[in-house]
């Protein structure tokens, strides 16, 4: 660290744990043992918190036994020098500034120390270089400068605008009747392979220019974009060219999709970097809809665990669509293939559940959509919703509604698109699992 730079404010570090072990006082919140710069104040700050989480409070004496415990060499009298140095100040919130401003500067030195380091090294990857120096000084600035205070977030409802509210005419309706509303989410879970890619793709076209998909109409045309990671310029192409030649779109569908549709792919984002690309992307085009393929690839968290899995959804993410009004399309994939008798009597609401990680996953998101291969030769899959289908409009191939649809790719080798499964030509080589018909429906 260059020597002109301020490392350690060493008279607010004695000042402020005098007054602490004089008048029995935890560490002020926000202040960390690892934020003192001189390792013996480390020590007795971080005996302090321990004194405190064993429901102690902390002076000379239990501190000092702490210490001895840990077999320090702070003596008990260090300890009485720095309550006597004090003498009868007050607590000073200046020393908790000092101290977590050096720490601040000594934080943001080692970043670029290390930066300094990679970068002189032969094959150094500037772009990495820059990610890692980026994400650091976010997380150092998250932790040491003051941030505003939010106010109250919880929002009252009042009586009377729920009692007069137009379930007809929601301005925030997006998709169907009121399927999904701004700021709500879809996870679209089926295994690898099946061609999520492909019916988001074909999802994302539809809405774009304000056509339905499959009966699930958007209120008119949705400013679109899509974040994916697995596939290449070239997979892309031919799965968007042979969508758009299905969909038979004309002069005017064009223009909307040249105006509407943004696709992106991100091999490099997870987590919360993820989650900044993802606000500065619906920012920057006003976006209504947000499609993520596959949402394993930038969730950079264990997803098996609860805790990391809900804080990412409803930390990281939720915050973005409230704040933009943005609606979330996720693809997800499952996990092992399940036996077919672990499937028996299983309805696609069960299969909601079959999503890699977490039930998380599923408990968060608005609505879970499940694409299945049924039993069969022919590439025929059941399409079901699982917890809004009411109000999808999803429709059969007759027209009607449907919780459940079944759809195929297309019968044209070579041809990637999704289309209806007929009777005539796809039933007799294909059966639909089993379902339970006594499982009752959600809506």
């Amino acid at each position: 660290m260059p020597n002109d730079l301020p490392a350690s404010s060493l008279d607010a570090e004695r000042y402020l744990l005098g007054v602490l072990l004089r008048d029995q006082l935890p560490l002020p919140e926000g202040l960390r043992p690892y934020h003192f710069f001189q390792p013996a104040h480390e020590q007795i700050a971080d005996a302090i918190d321990s004194v405190v989480s064993d429901n102690h409070l902390p002076d000379e004496l239990t501190v000092f036994q702490k210490l001895t415990e840990w077999k320090s060499n702070i003596t008990a009298h260090y300890l009485a020098d720095l309550t006597t140095t004090v003498g009868f100040s007050l607590l000073n919130k200046g020393w908790l500034d000092a101290i977590k401003r050096t720490a601040y500067i000594r934080a943001l030195c080692s970043t670029l120390t290390k930066a300094e380091e990679l970068l002189r090294q032969p094959e150094a990857d500037a772009l990495a270089i820059n990610r890692f120096v980026t994400e650091n000084f976010k997380n150092h600035s998250d932790e040491f400068l003051p941030q505003k205070k939010e106010a109250l977030s919880a929002e009252l409802m009042n009586l009377n605008d729920l009692d007069s509210f137009d379930r007809k005419n929601d301005p925030n309706n997006v998709l169907g009747n009121r399927w999904l509303c701004k700021g709500g989410s879809l996870l679209i879970v089926g295994q690898s392979g099946t061609g999520k890619s492909s019916l988001m793709m074909q999802a994302s076209l539809h809405w774009a220019i304000g056509r339905d998909f499959f009966g699930i109409n958007p209120i008119r045309p949705l400013r679109t974009i899509i974040l994916q990671a697995e596939n290449d310029l070239g997979d892309v192409g031919e799965c968007f060219q042979d969508i758009k030649a299905g969909a038979m779109f004309h002069e005017q569908d064009n223009r909307l999709l040249e105006e509407n549709l943004h696709i992106y792919r991100d091999t490099i984002c997870t987590g919360k970097a993820f989650a900044r690309l993802m606000r500065n992307l619906i920012i920057r085009h006003s976006a209504d809809i947000f499609f993520c393929d596959p949402l394993l690839s930038f969730a950079g968290i264990d997803v098996s665990d609860q805790e990391q899995v809900s804080n990412f959804l409803r930390h990281d993410i939720a915050p973005i669509l409230l704040e933009t009004g943005c609606i979330l399309v996720a693809m997800h994939h499952t996990g092992k293939p399940a036996k077919a008798s672990d499937k028996e009597g299983q309805t696609v609401a069960d299969l909601a559940y079959s999503g890699l990680g977490s039930s998380e996953f599923t408990n968060y998101f608005r609505e879970v959509a499940v694409l299945m291969r049924c039993q069969g030769e022919n590439p025929v899959y059941k399409f079901g919703l699982t917890k809004r289908r009411g109000r999808s409009n999803l429709k059969d191939i007759d027209g009607r509604f449907a919780p459940e649809i079944l759809i195929r790719h297309a019968r044209q080798q070579g041809v990637i698109k999704w289309e209806y499964s007929t009777s005539d030509s796809d039933s007799t080589s294909q059966t639909p699992p089993k379902s339970n018909a006594n499982t009752p429906r959600r809506h």
